[in-house]
């Protein structure tokens, strides 16, 4: 049920600037170039990362038509897919009842959540990032198995290892196909926290199961092959996609999202919630062994999350999605922790979800005065209603599991990540209601389909969900970004200054331009001729008088 609620709340609000909008476009300027070997944004080369999502998208599209339903649902099958996988590790590592428990809280998670309903590339890297995870570990013997390999009947001991190996080339593939969609950071976590468990058990005897002779080749053919068309298509393809995308991004702060030390770790306490408080238990004990002998799942989990956060933390570029592959062996490990342990984090987290429902609730009925020191305030006003039904559902979902947990915490634990669940799904369909503050899909409304194909100029600023909804591309004027890249192949699209802006805009018999209010006010000053025609929380259209 609750994937089908996921599911069908993908359509119902307008994508998000700027990330929805930009991996939207760009599958859809794929189909309309066809061209499935360089991406495009605007029309210019856009080669930051590698395609299989846009092909995803892209076939989407074919399916289903251009809209948010059939742009967010590759994203949002990965995030299924990542619940299943979750499910699968924790029943091999504690039974069903852990399975039903891992999968719970992570599908309550806010971070997992809440980017399991955005189009952005980091749900898919997570789930191909779980799925080699999944396949690894798999590949290893659980706990007795390899003692009893020898107490098997004749023949059944090489079929059991024969599927181990089926499952390390599962992790290869899922690796490879990681790497396809966000670049080598999908084959280096792996990588390094295998590193680092063999370092810290001194048990080297994975690396004798990773199938090195038909898994690396496997690995090259998925990936190789895209790189390499790249690199002929454009001769300055890979110095930009490994050293400036990869390389500088990392060290330096050429991406400008330049934060704090600490800042990955209030991602972790915040992006945790509701099971922050197991999120920190596990992260402070998990590096204990816990086998004996043989491999140890529990430490390589414990080592995969910490390694995640701080590997991104040590970054000159950090965005809070960047760390969301730690969520499902956080979950994992959560449902691991001792039941009497997990029954008392359950009620801890019931209790902190009645105070934020209570919290919520009474929000609601002063919901003005709320907003009253928000800029925005207008736009926000819709939502006093909504806020009062999600105080509703959380609160009832924390009474019941206050009831619940004591007899059974695996069904209170399930009960309360639905509710959180359901909770983020049902912020998501109301943030429809708030949609000028963060889509530019007002403004493309309001160009007549009669002029669609009139010129439309951005003015030193560029909303990335208006392509998508005007199916075509924009004219730029004084602006680059991170499109810098391909206005470096074809600078003659781009208008450098705001003299040849006005002079090619008095030229028009017809035009539209999107610009902030300021530089509106500027060009009303200078006597260019704009009427406005719609207005966004940070943007408006205007049209030639």
């Amino acid at each position: 049920m609750l994937g089908c609620v996921w599911l069908a709340s993908l359509g119902i609000r307008p994508l998000f600037n700027p990330d929805e909008g930009r991996y939207a476009e760009i599958p859809r300027e794929m189909l309309a170039m066809s061209d499935w070997v360089i991406p495009h944004l605007n029309g210019l080369a856009y080669a930051e990362k590698p395609p299989l999502q846009y092909w995803a998208t892209a076939l989407s599209y074919r399916v289903f038509g251009f809209n948010e339903f059939a742009a967010r649902l590759y994203c949002a099958l990965c995030a299924l897919g990542t619940i299943a996988l979750v499910w699968l590790i924790a029943r091999r590592e504690g039974g069903s009842q852990c399975a039903w428990r891992a999968a719970a809280v992570l599908s309550g998670m806010l971070i997992f959540d809440a980017l399991g309903h955005l189009l952005t590339l980091d749900m898919s890297l997570t789930f191909y990032l779980t799925l080699s995870l999944a396949g690894f570990l798999f590949a290893q013997p659980a706990a007795g198995e390899a003692a009893s390999d020898a107490a098997l009947r004749p023949g059944a001991a090489p079929r059991r290892g024969a599927a181990r190996g089926r499952w390390m080339l599962v992790a290869w593939a899922a690796a490879a196909l990681g790497v396809m969609t966000k670049g080598i950071i999908a084959a280096a976590i792996p990588a390094a926290v295998l590193i680092l468990h063999s370092l810290w058990t001194r048990d080297f005897t994975p690396w004798r199961r990773l199938r090195l002779s038909s898994g690396l080749p496997l690995f090259l053919i998925l990936t190789v092959p895209w790189h390499w068309l790249a690199a002929r298509r454009d001769g300055d393809f890979l110095q930009f996609y490994f050293v400036h995308e990869h390389v500088a991004r990392y060290l330096t702060p050429i991406a400008q999202r330049v934060e704090p030390w600490w800042f990955f770790l209030a991602v972790f306490v915040a992006g945790s919630v509701p099971w922050t408080l197991s999120a920190l238990r596990v992260v402070a004990v998990g590096w204990r062994r816990t086998a004996a002998a043989g491999f140890d799942a529990r430490l390589f989990l414990w080592i995969w999350v910490v390694f995640v956060v701080v590997f991104f933390s040590l970054s000159d570029s950090k965005m809070m999605p960047y760390i969301l592959p730690i969520a499902p062996a956080l979950a994992v490990l959560v449902a691991l922790l001792p039941p009497e342990v997990f029954k008392g984090d359950c009620v801890a987290a019931a209790i902190f979800t009645l105070i934020v429902g209570v919290a919520l609730g009474v929000a609601s009925l002063y919901w003005p005065q709320v907003l009253a020191s928000s800029g925005r305030a207008l736009y926000f006003l819709p939502l006093a209603k909504p806020a009062a039904k999600i105080a509703a559902l959380l609160s009832v979902s924390a009474v019941f599991v206050l009831l619940q947990a004591p007899r059974d915490p695996t069904r209170a634990g399930v009960f309360l990540g639905a509710g959180w669940c359901l909770t983020w799904a049902w912020l998501g369909v109301d943030a429809a209601a708030v949609a000028p503050v963060y889509s530019g899909v007002s403004l493309a409304q309001a160009v007549p389909a009669a002029s669609r194909q009139a010129p439309i100029y951005s003015i030193a600023t560029y909303d990335q969900t208006l392509e998508f909804y005007l199916q075509r591309s924009v004219t730029l004027v004084r602006f680059r970004g991170e499109l810098d890249y391909g206005l470096n192949k074809n600078p003659t699209v781009n208008i450098a200054d705001l003299q040849e802006f006005e002079r090619r805009w008095s030229a028009d018999s017809q035009a539209f331009a999107v610009m902030e209010p300021s530089m509106y006010e500027k060009l009303h000053g200078d006597g260019v001729p704009l009427r406005i025609v719609a207005r966004t929380a940070d943007r408006l259209l205007a049209a030639r008088q």
